[in-house]
């Protein structure tokens, strides 16, 4: 009996001791972001939120005057974020590509990047939104996150922004 008592305190604490391995794994850090490569689907992302969404997110816009263009505040990000089959149609799609642009304008076909461009080769790793970029002061419009090159399977995530002045 008294070996049986043993027993069950020893599986116990093998127990706990298992549970407190499980908790400090799970724990150990962030996982890491993947890489962006052939046949994914994805999504944009502006300032965390995910941009598979028919409600335009918010990029707030330093406008001053009568001015009806400015530049995004600074701490504003945009990334992208893999998505999983089944996918909509309304999502992004790599093709063969391995690199994905973030565009304010319908990207060019071969979606040369700029010095405005965001280019990301993995996943869930925000990008600073460009300070320097000109864009309207309110108002709606879209981001193309788009694979590069443009090359058919390949086909942007097109997510829609709305365009707010803070002074």
């Amino acid at each position: 009996m008294a070996s049986m008592v043993s027993l069950r305190r020893s599986s116990g604490m093998l127990g706990l001791a298992a549970v407190a391995v499980t908790a400090v794994g799970l724990q150990a850090g962030p996982a890491q972001a993947g890489a962006v490569g052939p046949k994914q689907y994805f999504t944009g992302v502006i300032n965390g939120k995910d941009g598979n969404t028919t409600t335009p997110i918010t990029i707030k816009i330093a406008c001053t005057g009568p001015n009806q263009t400015g530049h995004p505040r600074a701490g504003q990000t945009l990334a992208v974020h893999q998505l999983f089959p089944p996918a909509s149609s309304s999502l992004g799609y790599t093709g063969e590509d391995s690199k994905i642009g973030a565009f304010f304008a319908a990207p060019p076909g071969s979606a040369q990047a700029d010095a405005t461009s965001r280019i990301f080769t993995r996943y869930d790793s925000p990008k600073s939104l460009p300070t320097s970029l000109t864009l309207p002061c309110a108002g709606t419009g879209k981001v193309w996150f788009s694979p590069i090159p443009v090359v058919p399977p390949s086909r942007s995530a097109v997510v829609p922004v709305r365009f707010v002045s803070k002074t």
